[in-house]
């Protein structure tokens, strides 16, 4: 092999051959992958960004002993000229500079075009060396002035073992994180699930109730399915994007409910009162707090599961500016939550129940604002350490509940309900 411009990318194997559109169907049906794999068509002007990776390197057995390289391995089918692959530092990217001087930095310059008008299909494989090590590269196929047109697989790998060969810097440990979420949330569905079952049975269930289960549930099928997303992912580099995007989808229905059985608790609704008048000041501005958090999520939710590079994103919070209302409203949102139950609990009707109205707001505050206020500290490159400790923070949350929802405590808590309802 030969070293690329001395940064630690060495050029092994690169293979011309002319080959008809077999080749791309054949290689879509590849599952047993061994690196994160990403394929796609590129149809951008200049230039198109194929993925972003971020190498881990093992740290040697002994002294003098050498680490395993990683590796970059591109499939690229191309019908016109002009093309060439590129590995660049994702810094360079970010900057926004143009398509020549993103030529002239990049690590590695691969020609992707021939003297023929035929379609022409490249297999290109670089190896990463050690001293790539926690460097964020971006992959990148050029035309700069002309219309990109490729098709391409581009695959990387980190040397060990499935808990680390597909995942980048930023996914290291998120596979371990979400198994032992799923273990904690299978152990937990049985007592949900035995407290709905007799709340059922006695008919005492209540709006609030029936959303606290129906969100708990959301919650649970959601972690189950992004663990079974990112097993797939760590055996085929690729995951199943659709479980994905249910999952997402079910983080967004759990959240929303959860926030609203936070509020209407913080607002006594079955505690102190049957319901927030209606027409009143308060009852606007609940729906506008409610309704912001929600369409602000669902909006972040969407543009997370259409991100490309969003595979191992467990929640539906992409990292960049689309998320940036939901994270401020549901920041907000805590606050807010907290200082309407301080001021219930102040209340002389509310006194009998003042420590459950106080702990209900602290437990809104916390569960909030605690994400948004740890996300802006770490950064966004740390948003997918962030996420396992935002589910576990939401596992015990819906936990703390469940005990005042437990059915022995059920009837003294929701002790006020509606004029048609029946009593507990």
């Amino acid at each position: 092999g030969r070293t690329a411009q001395g940064h630690g990318l060495a050029m092994l194997l690169p293979r011309r051959c002319l080959l008809g559109r077999l080749f791309w169907c054949g290689a879509l049906c590849t599952f047993g992958a061994e690196a994160k794999m990403v394929m796609g068509i590129a149809n951008s002007q200049d230039y198109h960004v194929v993925s972003t990776f971020c190498f881990v390197f093992p740290q040697p057995a002994s002294p003098g002993v050498q680490v395993p390289n990683g590796r970059i391995h591109s499939q690229t089918i191309v019908s016109s000229s002009g093309h060439k692959f590129l590995v660049l530092n994702n810094s360079d990217l970010q900057a926004g500079l143009a398509c020549d001087e993103l030529v002239r930095r990049a690590r590695v310059i691969e020609p992707l075009s021939e003297k023929t008008k035929e379609v022409i299909a490249y297999d290109l494989t670089l190896k990463v060396e050690p001293s790539m090590a926690d460097q964020h590269i971006a992959a990148v196929i050029a035309r700069c002035g002309q219309p990109v047109k490729a098709e391409y697989i581009v695959e990387f790998t980190n040397p060990g073992d499935s808990f680390e060969r597909h995942f980048a810097c930023s996914d290291q440990g998120i596979f371990r994180s979400y198994i032992w979420l799923s273990l904690l949330a299978l152990a937990e569905a049985p007592a949900f699930c035995a407290a709905q079952k007799v709340l059922q049975r006695r008919q005492v269930h209540n709006d609030v109730s029936a959303m606290f289960f129906a969100g708990a549930a959301f919650f649970t099928a959601r972690v189950w399915l992004f663990t079974l997303h990112v097993f797939v992912y760590s055996r085929n580099g690729m995951g199943l994007s659709m479980l994905l995007f249910v999952a997402q989808f079910l983080d967004f229905l759990s959240n929303t409910m959860a926030a609203l059985v936070l509020v209407a608790l913080v607002h006594g609704v079955y505690i102190t009162r049957p319901n927030v008048p209606t027409g009143s000041e308060e009852r606007t501005l609940l729906i506008r707090v409610v309704g912001t958090f929600a369409a602000t999520y669902l909006f972040s939710t969407l543009m997370s599961g259409f991100s490309v590079d969003g595979l191992l994103t467990p929640v539906g919070v992409v990292e960049g500016s689309a998320s940036w209302p939901y994270l401020i409203t549901r920041s907000c949102m805590g606050p807010h939550c907290f200082s309407r139950g301080v001021k219930l609990a102040a209340e002389v009707d509310a006194q009998p129940k003042k420590q459950h109205i106080l702990r209900f707001s602290l437990l809104a505050l916390a569960w909030l604002s605690g994400p948004p206020v740890l996300m802006a500290f770490v950064g966004q490159d740390g948003w997918d350490h962030v996420a396992p400790l935002a589910d576990a923070a939401t596992m015990a949350m819906l936990g703390v509940l469940l005990w005042d929802f437990w059915p022995s405590r059920f009837g003294t808590l929701f002790s006020c309900v509606k004029a048609t309802a029946r009593a507990h």
